[in-house]
C-alpha cells in the first residue's frame, strides 16, 4: 500500500504518478555534488542513459542538467547551430511552434513544415523541403501531446541520411523516451532530448540529452563560442 497522502489521480502525459520508493530517495540527506559518493552515482545514471536510448557507442554524450525538458530546446540551439543558420521543424503541434521560437531566440532561421492538426509531415513533404534547401539539422516531436501524433523517427533519419547526409536529425522526445520505442544507434539519430517526469517515471527537473559523436564534432567545429553560457556543452562535459 502506498504511504503517499491521498490526492487525485495525475491522469496527464506528465508528470506521472511516483512510485513510493522514487520519491522516498527525494529525501535522501544532501551531499556535496563534488564529493565521491555523487560522482559514483551520476557515473551510474549516465551508464543507464545509455541502456535507456539504446546507445552503446562510446562517441556518444549523454547529458543531464538541472532544468526542464524546455531547456533541452536551449541546448540545441546554443551548441549545435549558429547565427543566421537554417533548421527544418517537422510541425505536428504545439510543440514544433514553441521549438522553433527557440532557434528564432538564438537568431537561428527555422522554417516550420506543417501538417493539419491531428497529422504529421509526409515523407515526401520533407524530401522536397531537404532538396529545396540546405538545413543544418531537422528537428522531429516524437510524440506531440498537443495533437496527440506519433511521428515515425526511424523513417524520417533513414530519409534525412539519404537526401541530405550532412543534416543533424534531432528528436524531442519529451513525451516519448521511456514509452514508445527509440534505437538512438540504430536509427542514427544525432540528438534526443527529454525530461525526468514522464515516461522516465521521475520528478520534474532534469533536462536530459543524448547526444551523437557527429553532433558533438558539429559541436566542437563551432565558427563562434556557443551562444549561452549555462547550455553551453562545454560546460557540461566530463
Amino acid at each position: 500500500m502506498s504511504t503517499q497522502a491521498k490526492h487525485p489521480a495525475l491522469l496527464i502525459p506528465g508528470p506521472i504518478e511516483f512510485d513510493d520508493a522514487v520519491l522516498q530517495s527525494m529525501s535522501h540527506y544532501s551531499e556535496s555534488h563534488v564529493g565521491a559518493p555523487f560522482v559514483k552515482v551520476f557515473g551510474e545514471v549516465l551508464s543507464m542513459l545509455r541502456k535507456l536510448f539504446q546507445t552503446t557507442s562510446p562517441s556518444s554524450q549523454p547529458f543531464v542538467l538541472s532544468g526542464s525538458g524546455t531547456l533541452g530546446w536551449d541546448l540545441v540551439a546554443a551548441n549545435l547551430v549558429e547565427h543566421e543558420d537554417e533548421v527544418l521543424v517537422l510541425h505536428t503541434g504545439y510543440f514544433g511552434d514553441s521549438f522553433a521560437d527557440c532557434f528564432e531566440t538564438y537568431g537561428v532561421k527555422a522554417t516550420q513544415l506543417k501538417a493539419p492538426i491531428g497529422q504529421r509531415p509526409g515523407l515526401a513533404e520533407i524530401e522536397q523541403a531537404l532538396k529545396e534547401k540546405r538545413y543544418k539539422l531537422v528537428t522531429v516531436t516524437h510524440v506531440d501531446t498537443s495533437t496527440g501524433v506519433l511521428s515515425d523517427v526511424k523513417a524520417v533519419s533513414q530519409l534525412v541520411h539519404r537526401v541530405s547526409p550532412e543534416t543533424l536529425v534531432v528528436v524531442d522526445g519529451v513525451c516519448s523516451v521511456g514509452s514508445e520505442e527509440l534505437h538512438f544507434d540504430e536509427w542514427k539519430v544525432d540528438v534526443v532530448l527529454t525530461a525526468s517526469q514522464k515516461g522516465i517515471g521521475c520528478p520534474a527537473g532534469l533536462s536530459i540529452l543524448m547526444v551523437s559523436g557527429r553532433a558533438m564534432e558539429r559541436f566542437h567545429g563551432r565558427k563562434t563560442p556557443p551562444s549561452s553560457y549555462f547550455a553551453s556543452f562545454k560546460n557540461w562535459l566530463p
